[in-house]
């Protein structure tokens, strides 16, 4: 996602699938970034990949 090309193609990607499964929120799970990103169609958070599995209910068990 450092690279401008991959983080404009991945939000893009997920703001349309967003719109069209009318979501306001979508998740871009990196290897280390940690960002929100306000759309015209709702909040994008990034999340590490290890935030991301800590937080799963199934790790809270």
């Amino acid at each position: 996602m450092a690279d401008p090309q991959t983080r404009l193609r991945e939000v893009s990607a997920l703001g349309e699938a967003m719109a069209e499964l009318k979501l306001q929120t979508g998740i871009i799970v990196t290897r280390n970034e940690d960002d929100l990103i306000e759309t015209h169609g709702g909040r994008i958070t990034m999340v590490p990949a290890w935030r991301f599995l800590l937080d799963l209910p199934e790790a809270r068990e």
